[in-house]
């Protein structure tokens, strides 16, 4: 038993690589988490544009309010508008009507419209609890702004809903990530299979090529996540009442791009592992990044801006992206081009990185 226990010791050592990677990747995870739930207040406000058709003193004086919680843009109607549905830049405009300083005056209720984005439902609250501070305030100071004379009118940019479940904010951020664990460690270890059982050997000498061998591993990977993928979504829509969006023709080619780059992602992690055993810390590092850095498992605009800025680049956030856009924002075919392109892109970089590495180490040819 010691002459085993003495063994182990020393096949870990040897492995330096690995026994790095598994040190260094849970300190670096749990500081983006840390990072991204607890920093400070003091980061950059929260972006409203505002559309002002009054420009009157009770419209001032709301806009001055505002000021004090959130970064204030002026728009014009179509401009905001578009930063909202099209951009995404921002959870909501409000917009303040022609003659509200007068009709409210002359004792008449006046309505103040909020354009939204149903996929930032948080934020969107917080923007209405910005506008009921601001009544509160206004009041205060002795404005004449009542409540009664004020109304709130929500017009939905992105769909024909104004309200979405907490499950459609969560379930599809955590099927990615379920799928993100199985591929990536199926497709790693899988290929690492082939040269502990000495297939490997054969495969080199096989007809066909040994690229060729390696893409049919990819393909039926690629199949399995993609049936894992829609049988985790589909769960959720008939159990949990979750929205798949307009079009189903639609939600299968999504599925279909979001799969893609986690296979190639897979094959990376086969790739930069030395043995099997270094499939299970760099996995695992993909896996832990990708989920903190690409929103699933809170939207990115709640982190700090930096974070925000690097996750941009993380294909999985492309991926959050399309799932918002069929679930939340209740789009269909037309708001795939763009998405599907980056996520395809990614899928083929990521796959012949790894191929690429992968044949280096394991190759003869």
């Amino acid at each position: 038993m010691v002459a085993v226990f003495l063994k182990d010791l020393l096949m870990i050592r040897r492995d330096r690589i690995g026994l790095f990677i598994s040190l260094i990747v849970p300190i670096l995870v749990i500081s983006l988490i840390a990072e991204a739930l607890f920093h400070n207040d003091d980061g950059p406000k929260m972006t409203v544009p505002v559309v002002d058709d009054d420009q009157g003193p009770v419209a001032s004086t709301f806009i001055k309010l505002l000021k004090e919680h959130a970064e204030v843009i002026p728009m014009s109607r179509d401009e905001a508008i578009h930063f909202v549905r099209d951009q995404n830049k921002a959870a909501a405009a409000m917009m303040f009507p022609a003659h509200l300083s007068k009709d409210y005056l002359q004792g008449k209720t006046s309505t103040i419209t909020l354009f939204t984005d149903p996929a930032r439902a948080t934020d969107v609250e917080q923007v209405k609890v910005m506008l009921l501070l601001m009544d509160k305030r206004a009041a205060a100071l002795a404005d004449p702004l009542a409540e009664d004379r004020i109304a709130l009118h929500e017009v939905n940019l992105t769909g024909n809903r104004v309200e979405s479940s907490a499950f459609e904010q969560n379930v599809p951020g955590f099927s990615i990530m379920f799928v993100l664990l199985a591929v990536i460690f199926g497709t790693a270890m899988s290929m690492h299979d082939e040269r502990d059982w000495g297939t490997l050997p054969r495969l080199l000498v096989a007809p066909g090529g040994f690229t060729w061998m390696l893409l049919g591993k990819l393909g039926a990977r690629y199949l399995l996540g993609f049936a894992q993928m829609l049988a985790l979504l589909l769960f959720g829509h008939f159990v949990f009442g979750i929205s798949l969006g307009p079009s189903p023709l639609a939600f299968l080619l999504l599925t279909a791009a979001i799969v893609f780059p986690i296979v190639g992602l897979g094959m990376l992690a086969a790739g930069l592992a030395k043995t099997r055993e270094q499939t299970l810390p760099i996995g695992l590092s993909f896996v832990m990044v990708f989920s903190c850095l690409g929103g699933l498992w809170w939207p990115p605009w709640v982190t700090p801006l930096w974070m925000q800025q690097i996750s941009a680049v993380v294909f999985t956030t492309w991926a959050m992206q399309g799932m918002n856009d069929l679930v939340l924002r209740n789009r269909g075919l037309d708001a795939l081009p763009v998405t599907a392109g980056v996520l395809l892109s990614y899928g083929l970089a990521l796959a012949a990185s790894g191929l690429l590495l992968f044949r280096v180490r394991h190759s003869a040819r």
